[in-house]
């Protein structure tokens, strides 16, 4: 948008990427997003496992980063969101439980106008895959090595 190209008038490419255009998006949107995406730590942050420490301190920072980028949503009480810590891209969205319901019970509630502002926010904020409680052919497995302290 002409808008975002304002805040990077020397990169506006920038504006392709969700960080910076989401801050000027005007429509209600709802995001579903793994905090944790497989593909996004495979070819942004080019790690394709996570076997030693070092690795797995960089997929935690890298999951820290998101929900700072993730801000703008949250400012924005029209906006929903479900957040899963589930490693995966392509989720099965319909088996992602939070609060006691499916993501697309959340999303509906958002649609329909039961949920809004902060209520519509569905953030699973455990470590990779809940911790380890999260099991599905679709979380990729995540072997804790490193301290639960982080």
């Amino acid at each position: 948008s002409k808008e975002c190209q304002q805040h990077y008038p020397t990169k506006p490419w920038l504006c392709f990427m969700s960080p910076r255009m989401q801050k000027v998006i005007q429509t209600p949107y709802f995001m579903f997003n793994s905090k944790y995406d497989s593909w996004q730590l495979n070819n942004e942050l080019q790690i394709s496992s996570w076997d030693t420490p070092e690795k797995q301190l960089a997929v935690l920072k890298y999951g820290r980063d998101f929900m700072e980028q993730f801000q703008p949503v949250l400012d924005n009480p029209s906006h929903g969101g479900m957040i899963t810590s589930c490693v995966c891209h392509g989720c099965d969205w319909k088996s992602l439980v939070w609060d006691g319901k499916d993501s697309y019970q959340h999303y509906a509630d958002w649609f329909y106008g039961k949920t809004s502002g902060m209520d519509a926010i569905h953030i699973d904020t455990r470590l990779p895959n809940g911790n380890g409680t999260i099991i599905s052919k679709y979380c990729e497995p995540f072997s804790y090595s490193i301290s639960a302290t982080l």
